[in-house]
């Protein structure tokens, strides 16, 4: 048993490592400033699109990748012609991705999937000769500009909509819509029929299950209090979460179910859809609304108020186990302390993108609340929507 338990703890050192690599590479592997016209001339070639007017174009903040929204215009693929009626997302991958095209290949049989169940996720099309939806093209190198490398891309279709982050409303209707939503989404998830190896196999930062390896990353905050605050969480989930792992259901989630991934309708009280699958993965079911609830609550005038419908429509689709429902306040909280130690390592690395201080500002305020309301008054709050 004891050399057992000490190959494991090698491996896991072995993971947390490879997967904190993966995400400093992020980074340093992010597709070059890109412009509209160059997005432009790119989905062009790549996908055959029409005449599109550069200045129509605008880039959306990104932490890895560059996504461009392009405007209507004819789409042409395997020698015939439509006119794509709305507008379309132009996605540059990352370094890291783009050197692992099964696991983007696994992203698009997860949208055809759920596509295919009737939830409301990005279609992505196909190149123009219609053999794949994946396209290629050469950028400089971020770092070093006087080299070159391949980057994937892909097209995706539009869903309307305005993103939660976007808006100012706290209808209990639209947190309880949310919540039916992504346990819908959820419920899909587990009847996929195969789960790709790219996704059973991937080792993410992003996964709930390497909050460990944010302790490598916590020279980064540099308020002393927050730090301790970071490492008191991680010490709750090696001590509370990792022993229970094993024995935790286990499905393809979205993993990032946040306030700028899920769009609503122009009355603020219905979801329309959800974006980006970039952190998708096999992991643990329940990290799904830990997930969505860290988000939501954030910014809010009352973030349990609105935690609590969430958590309701969730479970009125997929309710959890006991087991998940008595680690549901510290995965919450462990989805926070990564949202804000990633941040401070993301900020570092690119101090000009705003974007990446979202959930900064208010995560640290929202994780200290947390810890001083425990865990069996945030359970009671959560389970008793007013």
């Amino acid at each position: 048993p004891l050399l057992s338990f000490v190959r494991n703890l090698k491996r896991m050192e072995d993971v947390l490592k490879q997967s904190a690599a993966d995400e400093e590479a992020r980074k340093d592997e992010k597709p070059n400033p890109t412009t509209g016209a160059d997005a432009v001339r790119f989905a062009c070639e790549v996908y055959g699109l029409g005449k599109l007017d550069a200045e129509e174009v605008k880039e959306l903040e990104s932490y890895d990748d560059r996504n461009f929204v392009l405007p209507a215009t004819t789409y042409t693929y395997q020698g015939s012609s439509a006119t794509i009626t709305s507008r379309t997302i132009f996605k540059i991958h990352n370094g890291v991705e783009s050197d692992n095209p099964a696991l983007i290949s696994a992203h698009n049989a997860v949208l055809q999937h759920l596509m295919g169940s009737g939830v409301v996720v990005p279609e992505p099309l196909k190149i123009k000769d219609g053999s794949a939806v994946i396209g290629w093209i050469t950028l400089p190198k971020l770092r070093s500009p006087s080299e070159t490398r391949q980057h994937a891309v892909r097209l995706f279709g539009w869903i309307d909509g305005v993103v939660v982050g976007q808006t100012a409303s706290e209808k209990d209707e639209l947190w309880r819509d949310i919540g039916k939503f992504v346990g819908r989404m959820d419920q899909q998830l587990l009847q996929i029929p195969q789960v790709p190896a790219a996704l059973r196999g991937r080792v993410h930062m992003w996964d709930l299950k390497n909050v460990p390896a944010l302790s490598g990353f916590k020279s980064y905050i540099e308020d002393e209090e927050r730090k301790q605050l970071q490492q008191r969480v991680i010490e709750s989930f090696v001590q509370r979460v990792q022993p229970k792992i094993a024995t935790l259901r286990s499905a393809v989630i979205q993993n990032d179910a946040n306030e700028m991934n899920i769009l609503i309708n122009e009355d603020r009280t219905r979801v329309t859809g959800i974006i980006d699958f970039g952190d998708c993965l096999e992991t643990c079911l329940v990290f799904e609304i830990a997930i969505c609830l860290a988000y939501m609550m954030l910014a809010k005038t009352d973030p349990v108020h609105a935690a609590s419908h969430i958590f309701a429509g969730y479970v009125e689709e997929l309710p959890l186990q006991q087991d998940e429902e008595d680690l549901l306040h510290l995965l919450v909280m462990s989805r926070l302390v990564q949202s804000v130690t990633m941040s401070a390592f993301s900020s570092f690395k690119d101090p000009t993108n705003e974007y990446l201080k979202i959930t900064a500002t208010t995560g640290w305020v929202l994780l200290a609340d947390l810890e001083k309301m425990g865990q069996e008054e945030f359970m009671r709050r959560l389970k008793n929507p007013k």
